[in-house]
């Protein structure tokens, strides 16, 4: 039976013992004694439900969503979601189509676990990188190709609930057992309990892409996100490389919202954990360095995240107040939540998936990676 000693760390606790499994499912964890400083970190493997590319791949294709499921253990995950952006809705249900057959596809490297959509319905006002011509009014039409072409696979997908006909799509794509987020939106802060109550179960990258009202007085009045910090009911989003997010409003978030709220994300883009790397975004060609914003040549304006998930653990448990097992409640037990899957993965346990990551004590450095018991 296979077997790894170190840190142990829960979504309760971080002690030094023993993790077993055998065939795809842990059968045994048990504790030897304290933290040890210099023994490598055991956490479940990190989740990425929204990310746009990773490494030398990109979600725009069926063969870069294999490529970022193969590539993706080096970085500590070990199930994701290919984010596709606002794009024709035939093109859409393509790629829902292709993503659903390699969600059965046990053997890549990552589990993809199914589709994440941001947008087509989202308000244009917000598009932030978005193509802002493919953005277009919710439909109850398209919602229904879209659910067909998916056949149970789309798994999350961010609109702006207050756009005309909105809460009708979100009510039906929830009955269908998608988790639907709130993005690039400019919903009146008093509004948000209604698309709450609408089904509405997470906040997209929360900061980016929202307004931040003040009166005519000068007054700072409740934003959106502040709304959102405070709701008990929606998961927030947030990019963990403190440049999207300043570091201070993650420390925020996380007084304000606590860490059982909290999904850790990197929306990153083609090129994410590459140190150097040139590509192309809706024509435009950027530069990736990591540590730093995907940026436009020429101009330096900013197209994307270069964020990994194992560099996300590091900024949280050394600059963001974070302790091992917050952040692995943000980075896997969470998103394993709003994908409706806890009860197979995201937390290290009895009885759930061998998925593994295996941290050097540097507290990112990917030593090991497991999926299903399968070392990648």
């Amino acid at each position: 039976m296979p077997q790894l000693t170190g840190n142990i760390v829960t979504i309760q606790d971080c002690f030094y013992g023993t993790l077993a499994w055998e065939g795809e499912t842990i059968t045994s964890i048990d504790k030897k004694g304290d933290f040890i400083a210099d023994e490598p970190l055991l956490l479940a493997g990190f989740i990425d439900v929204h990310l746009h590319g990773l490494g030398p791949h990109t979600a725009e294709t069926p063969e870069g969503c294999q490529g970022m499921a193969e590539y993706a253990p080096r970085t500590g995950v070990t199930m994701l979601c290919p984010t596709l952006s606002c794009a024709t809705t035939d093109y859409l249900v393509s790629m829902m189509t292709a993503i659903r057959e390699l969600t059965r596809e046990k053997s890549l490297g990552a589990i993809i676990a199914g589709t994440h959509m941001e947008g087509p319905w989202l308000n244009p006002v917000y598009a932030g990188g978005m193509n802002r011509k493919m953005i277009r009014p919710p439909s109850l039409e398209e919602a229904q190709a879209f659910l067909d072409a998916a056949q149970g696979t789309l798994r999350l997908l961010a609109i702006a609930p207050e756009m005309p006909g909105a809460l009708e799509v979100i009510r039906m794509l929830v009955a269908h057992g998608v988790t639907v987020s709130a993005g690039h939106t400019g919903c009146p802060p008093a509004e948000l309990d209604q698309a709450v109550q609408a089904g509405v179960t997470e906040v997209t990258h929360l900061f980016d892409a929202f307004a931040c009202p003040v009166d005519e007085q000068g007054v700072r009045q409740p934003a959106l996100t502040d709304m959102a910090l405070i709701n008990d009911h929606a998961f927030k989003e947030i990019i963990m490389d403190g440049l999207h997010v300043p570091p201070e409003l993650v420390h925020l978030s996380r007084r304000a919202a606590g860490a059982g709220h909290i999904i850790a994300i990197t929306d990153a883009m083609q090129g994410a954990g590459l140190k150097l790397g040139h590509f192309t975004d809706m024509g435009v060609p950027y530069t990736v360095r990591e540590g730093d914003f995907a940026r436009a040549d020429g101009t330096g304006q900013i197209v994307g995240s270069s964020l990994t998930l194992n560099l996300a653990f590091y900024n949280m448990t050394t600059r963001f107040g974070f302790s091992f097992s917050e952040a692995s409640q943000c980075l896997s037990a969470n998103p394993a939540r709003t994908l409706k899957m806890d009860n197979v993965t995201g937390r290290l346990a009895p009885g759930l998936g061998a998925d593994i990551a295996v941290l050097a004590p540097d507290r990112k450095t990917v030593l090991q990676c497991y999926v299903r018991g399968r070392q990648f």
